[in-house]
């Protein structure tokens, strides 16, 4: 058996964070479905890994540096919920941004099939609370 939706998640942000998205983005289902809630730019939906790749190079763009620290993170059924904050400078201004943001990723078969990225505070804690009581309604 592989290793474990937790132990891939950290490979992922560990892979990511080390500016090595080609095989961060093996993790990643073909028909993926990502979703960026708002307020950002970037808000929506995304389907498939080509268009998640897009995604990430028009992000990564707009930063001079960039590293990721997940503050926490868990299994619940098949989900990762992570808490990660992002210290970046921005490439324009140089200004220094430091934000969390809440995180799920649901995984299958050794890949990541859902992941979703919410920035505000309340719908993040939702949408963990709401992955925590369908997992423990399902088990």
């Amino acid at each position: 058996m592989g290793e474990d939706s937790l132990e891939l998640c950290k490979r992922a942000y560990d892979l990511y964070g080390r500016g090595q998205f080609e095989e961060m983005l093996e993790l990643f289902g073909e028909d993926v479905e990502v979703y960026v809630g708002p307020p950002n730019i970037e808000s929506g939906t995304y389907t498939g890994r080509e268009t998640y790749r897009r995604l990430i190079e028009r992000w990564g763009g707009s930063w001079s540096e960039m590293r990721i620290e997940p503050q926490s993170m868990k299994a619940v059924g098949q989900w990762v919920l992570a808490k990660v904050e992002y210290h970046g400078r921005t490439r324009d201004s140089d200004l220094e941004v430091k934000q969390l943001s809440w995180e799920l990723s649901l995984w299958r078969d050794g890949q990541v099939r859902k992941y979703e990225v919410y920035w505000d505070p309340e719908q993040g804690r939702s949408a963990f609370a709401e992955r925590e009581a369908q997992a423990a309604t399902a088990g």
